[in-house]
């Protein structure tokens, strides 16, 4: 006590004993520890009370009871590390961490928890089952502990548990922990070998990946051996540390691959080397003359003669092949050889479509991988080479580099390729020159908040522009999303009669696309799957059924058709074998398929279209365009005679490759922008795009264009280091250890509770997240470590809270950043009314009305109103809206009124009064999407329902 104050001191010693017992009441087994603490702790050298404060909630008794779960799971956890340590299994089976040891029975020594239940019932609360634990609970007995365990025994030889069995397996278990790990298995590739060909295979699709997808990939490629996932994890250590992965933040979450930034620099390098050396010449003796005038950026091209230059524009399919035939006019007017390269079969046939085209070497992007010969001193054409690779970049500036090649590559402002070569060829100082010769037109926005009215409103003009002889196609992103406008597609179509009505149903094939890392992976293969091989003596493919896919020998089990069986290892399998997925597909008069492989007897290639003229339970007549004759094909239901197709109603946007189709389109928020908006365009002239947002935000939305930054740079801006050597140093150092990962995960779980917390909740909590090997000591002395850091607050002694709590510094800071807004904005803006008018307020209760009142009248920035479910929110928001909407434009523009709330039914909520709403989420992404953009909210009313159930991070 100080001046008359009492004070709760916290002295960190106990005086206890512990009793460890092994039996409950009932004589059953139930092995528990009595803590006896007496009443007395050391304080400055004397002995004092321990203190007791029911008010402030401060003194020992109450931050026991405060914490008894806690204390709780710390005890099961310890034991369990204990048990665990003597080779018996555990799982967790109950809340709080609740563990068992899986084999042994329960319900026979549970004869305790039965009583209770009887008294109480099943699903009796807490307390009441508290009461009659205590009025059920019998006297003490003294057994003698050899008839006790006799007992015991009995019960469990009752049961039919060997327990000798399960004490050996333990036993084992334990040993072969204390072993040093033998050799691996030389039947598969080794731990690092495999990790190199998932970060590999992980590369050649994305710049950055999770480490979960990294560690199943790795998994998949291992036999599945016991500890298979600790060698994982194990390899991808030894690869951070090898700089094989490049870790983009502290918790080891998100990685991209020293591949990708040996590609990236060496990109950069060889731009660099081509501006520098290449030599761009002209001869007058074999000059094409020019058939009509350049454009502004080729003219400056012609001029510039630059070794690598990069053309941007835009234009659909229409304006890729004037943009290509205009850079072949110009070099072969400079008396220079031309190749073209194109993005895929379909831009290939585009090109070959104009005239100036016609006579002029067009290969595809396959060839750069495939052994490209380069025509030196000649000009190389790329086309949409946004779509490059940086694998395909690096052959096709080495190829330009060893023979005095001039690269010059089109930008028609499509999704990049793995790596946005582009980006790292304009970091090297590559010129980007705008041709301004296509015209981009606008799409028809169709707004539609519900999906499934969305798609039948899609399919319905779908299907009428069909009937109407129009070429039309439809498409959307997402395998499942597809099937789902499918049915509705073909549903419509029947109603209007263009299909028809009965239908035959016949099993096809879809390509399930295997390179030379994915290959290898055992997940990719499933029962069922067709399997084909290219025997080169017959020129023909064996086809197989795959029955069973064995783990344990990473071996595929295939059938022919004759039923004969034959084992294959998976890391045996190469280029000549093929992957297909069986399906049952619905076949109808007017039919329109898609092929997906070569088909025996009809010459098409995959991505051709098929019309089905008319079918029956065993053929069909199909009409392939351009072909005057039609052709005749089995339907099977076998899959040895399942022909290679699909339905070709839908397709991924930008698939098709059109001047004059009608596209009928729908995507995702998230990929709604600019290079999304010029994929279509090459589709077709006409794009309807069907949007869940209204007309304005969507239009918005295409209106931006995406940012690419290189991964180099996102390291360095991570690591705060302009040298990207110290960079990469300072990431690998920056790493969590186990006990700092297992703390980072914990805090969220403890902070969705409350912000403060006491070190023992911490501390359980990040045991049920810690590796193995990480114990209480290590996460204990890691905390302390944070609390000197000051990445943990600590705070000794709070009144009405506790003592020894814990508060996270990031939501501290939270927190301030908040209030400093909130004060921030006290008085700092023009109240959107002087006086909200009477007849608004008419069927508001009183609580509406000061509500509204508030929201309209103050000059605060921030109003919160306090509210619960069914008070009339919606109503409320109705009020407002209508007295917004009464604010005359002559004075200022009305305020543009923007809802959030944190789930898609406090959306849907707040739209059904008229908001304009969306998730918190997603107008953060929409925010962080405007490529350094500076948003303008200088007129805009933000109404957030729900508050309470945004996270603090999200709010600031």
């Amino acid at each position: 006590m100080t001046d008359g104050q009492s004070e709760t001191v916290l002295t960190g010693n106990l005086v206890m004993a512990l009793f460890n017992h092994d039996t409950s009441r009932d004589q059953e087994p139930q092995l528990h520890t009595h803590a006896v603490v007496t009443n007395v702790t050391q304080y400055n050298g004397e002995w004092k009370t321990l203190s007791s404060d029911k008010v402030g909630k401060t003194g020992f008794i109450e931050n026991v009871y405060a914490n008894q779960i806690a204390f709780g799971r710390l005890y099961r956890e310890k034991l369990k590390e204990q048990v665990e340590a003597l080779g018996y299994e555990t799982e967790v089976v109950g809340k709080h961490g609740m563990w068992e040891m899986p084999g042994v029975p329960v319900e026979a020594f549970s004869g305790r928890s039965q009583t209770i239940r009887e008294a109480v019932g099943e699903d009796a609360s807490l307390k009441s089952r508290d009461v009659a634990a205590l009025d059920t609970r019998k006297s003490k007995q003294h057994v003698d502990p050899e008839v006790r365990m006799a007992e015991w025994m009995q019960t469990l030889k009752e049961t039919g548990f060997d327990i000798r069995a399960y004490r050996d397996a333990a036993e084992q278990r334990a040993y072969t922990r204390t072993q040093t790990p033998g050799p691996a298995s030389q039947d598969g590739p080794d731990v690092q070998q495999a990790v190199t060909q998932a970060i590999a295979g992980l590369s050649e699709r994305k710049v950055q990946f999770m480490y979960t997808d990294l560690l199943a990939r790795t998994v998949g490629i291992l036999p599945p051996e016991n500890g298979v996932i600790e060698r994982a994890r194990a390899g991808i250590d030894e690869a951070i540390s090898r700089e094989q992965l490049i870790p983009l933040d502290r918790e080891k979450g998100l990685f991209t691959s020293g591949i990708h930034m040996l590609d990236e620099l060496s990109v950069r390098a060889l731009s660099r080397d081509i501006m520098k050396q290449n030599r761009v010449t002209v001869h007058p003796e074999k000059s094409v003359p020019r058939t009509a005038g350049y454009s502004d950026a080729v003219s400056v091209l012609a001029q510039d003669r630059p070794s690598l230059a990069i053309v941007s524009g835009q234009g659909g399919a229409a304006g890729q092949r004037e943009r290509v035939a205009e850079l072949v006019m110009m070099a072969r007017e400079q008396g220079r050889e031309v190749q073209i390269i194109a993005a895929d079969r379909r831009s290939q046939m585009n090109l070959k479509q104009d005239e100036r085209l016609s006579g002029e070497l067009i290969t595809g992007r396959r060839q750069l991988l495939e052994g490209m010969a380069f025509t030196p001193g000649s000009t190389v054409i790329v086309d949409q080479g946004e779509k490059l690779s940086l694998k395909e970049t690096l052959t096709l500036l080495d190829g330009a580099a060893r023979h005095n090649v001039q690269v010059l590559i089109t930008d028609s402002g499509q999704r990049t390729g793995t790596g946005s070569a582009l980006m790292a060829m304009k970091d090297a100082g590559v010129n980007t020159y705008r041709w301004q010769g296509g015209e981009q037109r606008p799409a028809t926005i169709i707004s539609e908040p519900d999906r499934n009215v969305r798609y039948a409103r899609l399919a319905g003009d779908f299907a009428a522009s069909v009937k109407a002889g129009e070429e039309s196609v439809a498409q959307v992103s997402g395998v499942r999303e597809q099937a789902i406008l499918t049915q509705a597609i073909r549903s419509e179509l029947k109603t209007q009669g263009v299909l028809g009505h009965p239908e035959v149903t016949m099993t096809a094939l879809s390509p399930v696309w295997l390179d030379s890392r994915s290959r290898y992976l055992r997940d990719m293969y499933r029962p069922g799957m067709v399997m084909e091989l290219w025997n080169p003596e017959t020129r023909s493919h064996d086809r197989y059924v795959t029955e069973r896919v064995t783990a344990q020998s990473h071996s595929l089990t295939l059938r022919n058709a004759q039923g004969e069986t034959q084992v294959v290892r998976i890391s045996s399998l190469d280029s000549s074998w093929s992957l297909f997925r069986p399906e049952k597909m619905p076949v109808a008069d007017g039919e329109r398929l898609r092929v997906t492989g070569k088909i025996p007897g009809l010459r098409v290639s995959g991505g051709d279209r098929l019309q089905v003229a008319s079918v029956s339970e065993d053929a069909m007549t199909v009409v392939v365009p351009g072909r005057a004759e039609p052709a005749t094909l089995p339907v099977s239901d076998s899959p040895f005679t399942a022909l290679k197709l699909e339905n070709g109603w839908v397709e991924t946007p930008g698939h098709s490759v059109s001047d004059s189709a009608t596209v009928f389109a729908s995507v995702t928020q998230m990929a709604m922008d600019n290079a999304t908006l010029n994929g279509l365009a090459r589709s077709g002239r006409d794009v309807r795009l069907y949007s869940s947002l209204d007309e304005t935000r969507t239009a918005e939305k295409l209106a931006r264009h995406p940012s690419f930054t290189v991964v180099s740079e996102q390291i360095k801006a991570r690591a705060g280091e302009t040298l990207l050597e110290t960079a990469i140093s300072l990431q690998k150092a920056g790493l969590h250890t186990p006990a700092q990962q297992a703390i980072h995960l914990a805090l969220p779980v403890l902070e969705s509770k409350n912000l403060a917390f006491s070190m023992v909740d911490l501390l359980t909590e990040a045991k049920s997240f810690a590796a193995e090997g990480t114990g209480f000591a290590d996460l204990g002395g890691e905390i302390n470590a944070q609390i000197k850091r000051g990445d943990l607050l600590y705070v000794d002694v709070a009144k009405g809270y506790g003592t020894g709590l814990l508060v996270s510094r990031a939501s501290y800071e939270a927190e301030k950043s908040i209030l400093r807004h909130i004060l921030e904005g006290k008085e700092a803006v023009t109240p959107l009314m002087e006086r909200v008018p009477g007849e608004l307020m008419e069927k508001l209760t009183s609580g509406q009305r000061a509500a509204t009142r508030m929201i309209l009248e103050t000059s605060d920035r921030f109003t919160v109103v306090q509210g619960y479910a069914g008070v009339g929110k919606t109503t409320q928001f109705r009020a407002v809206m209508s007295a917004v909407n009464m604010l005359p434009e002559s004075e200022r523009p009305r305020p543009r009124v923007v809802g959030l709330g944190p789930t898609h039914r406090a959306v849907g909520e707040m739209r059904s009064a008229g908001v304009d709403a969306q998730t918190l989420a997603s107008f953060l992404h929409d925010t962080q999407q405007r490529s350094g953009e500076t948003p303008d909210f200088s007129n805009t009313l933000f109404l957030l329902d729900e508050s309470s159930g945004n996270a603090a991070n999200l709010l600031i």
